[in-house]
């Protein structure tokens, strides 16, 4: 895909982490639809990571890189000098104790010969005015709060740890294993030659994950998305069986996988 050009403000260590985001992703083939579905973190926050607008937490550098059985200590590296590199933002409490330092102090008594009813009046007004701006700074303290919460918790994961429903077949699957005559089916799917492929999803990816279980092979989470580590699985298999090692479940895998021992 073509990506957004970086914003020239950004730093050269947060400019080098992304470009390795971008480069994994685009290596993998993942969207940010899977991305959302697959990591605790939403398809909004991962465009913001990806075109430099903010700076990934260290579960967000983590989670492609288990995707893809890439070395995440590297990005981690990167993220850290990154972290060094750029600009804090300072917290609410931090936020709301600078303006109560910026506040204004009344100044020491005035000498008796320039008192007079106007500057009575006056310091008489100073702390209802001293008042309304610690109210102030205090409401605008609780606002930036509330703001800096809604922005956390559309980075938290989906209730139950379930996709959103972008990335259409992805979620949690069950393996229900029944014996059909010479064939053994996992309770998702019958097919015996629908091509399954890298990115592929949905039911039948789940059949796949399922019957490489059984032929003991660790293909993760039975989630119906055919990542990098399904695909390796599915090579394995084909190696063990002398059969071309393509990672394409189609006819001939599925005779393999679907063989009763």
């Amino acid at each position: 895909m073509r990506w957004r050009q970086l914003p020239e403000t950004l730093d050269p260590d947060s400019r080098r982490l992304v470009q390795e985001l971008r480069r994994l992703k685009d290596h993998s083939g993942l969207t940010l639809q899977v991305l959302q579905a697959k990591t605790p973190f939403s398809g909004s926050s991962w465009e913001r990571y990806l075109n430099g607008k903010a700076l990934p937490p260290a579960a967000a550098v983590e989670a492609p890189a288990g995707l893809t059985d890439a070395d995440a200590s590297r990005l981690l590296a990167l993220r850290d000098a990154a972290q060094e590199s750029g600009a804090v933002p300072e917290r609410p409490h931090r936020v709301a104790e600078t303006a109560r330092q910026q506040a204004v102090v009344p100044s020491g008594p005035a000498s008796a010969s320039h008192v007079g009813l106007g500057d009575s009046r006056d310091r008489d007004q100073r702390p209802e005015r001293i008042h309304w701006v610690a109210l102030s700074v205090v409401g605008g303290a609780l606002l930036l709060s509330a703001v800096v919460s809604g922005w956390l918790i559309a980075d938290r994961p989906n209730a139950a740890g379930r996709p959103s429903g972008t990335a259409t077949g992805v979620g949690r699957y069950s393996c229900a294993y029944v014996r059909h005559g010479d064939l053994m089916l996992a309770g998702n799917s019958t097919t015996n030659s629908r091509l399954v492929a890298l990115n592929s999803t949905g039911p039948d990816v789940a059949e796949v994950q399922c019957l490489l279980r059984r032929h003991h092979l660790s293909p993760g989470d039975v989630d119906g998305y055919f990542g990098k580590r399904t695909e390796a699985q599915v090579k394995t298999l084909q190696q063990q069986d002398h059969v071309s090692p393509d990672g394409i479940v189609g006819e001939q895998t599925w005779s393999l996988l679907r063989h009763v021992e």
